[in-house]
């Protein structure tokens, strides 16, 4: 009877060896988990500087605004441009600055082709603007001047609701894309 009782759990101590031997790998885990695939790792998010630039209080000259955002170490030009005009539609956080594009305008699409950037907005860039020559001239300069601090972008083309415009308030041809124009910025 003894004899039996030694051999039984004998048995069962092998038994019990050749489960674990089969389910745990060299490092006692389990195989199943170990060969699961491990989530992608997020992105890497990262401080960059851009440069912003907004109408001075006579409206006269645009200023430089330097600013630090955070954005994901691989982001495209499209998101950095969103980024981008996002923050020109919130305005300066320097109080003697002045907005250039109204708070209500909505940024709908980026889209770049080559080295020109299409710019789509809501309707409000237009029916919320406080018009004038000057304030469209400061809308447009601030927004083509802040895009094209990235190297990879050249012309900005500005769309409204998808379409293009002949101008934006009556005063500028908007049906052709703009380039950087450094005369109206104050250095």
């Amino acid at each position: 009877m003894r004899k039996r009782i030694i051999t039984s759990i004998s048995l069962l101590t092998i038994l019990a060896l050749m489960l674990c031997g089969i389910g745990c790998n060299k490092n006692g885990t389990d195989k199943k988990d170990s060969n699961q695939k491990q989530p992608p790792t997020e992105n890497q998010v990262i401080d960059k500087e851009i440069t912003l630039y907004f109408s001075d209080d006579q409206a006269m000259y645009l200023i430089a605004e330097k600013r630090i955002i955070q954005i994901e170490e691989n982001a495209t030009d499209e998101q950095l441009i969103k980024n981008i005009v996002e923050k020109l539609i919130k305005g300066p956080e320097n109080q003697t600055l002045i907005p250039t594009i109204p708070p209500e305008t909505k940024l709908l699409t980026v889209e770049i082709e080559n080295q020109l950037a299409k710019i789509n907005f809501s309707q409000e860039i237009q029916t919320k603007h406080w018009g004038g020559s000057t304030g469209e001239l400061m809308t447009v300069n601030s927004l083509v001047n802040s895009i094209t601090e990235l190297d990879t972008i050249e012309e900005v083309l500005i769309l409204v609701e998808g379409e293009i415009q002949e101008s934006l308030i009556g005063h500028l041809y908007t049906k052709e894309p703009f380039t950087r124009d450094e005369k109206t910025i104050r250095k």
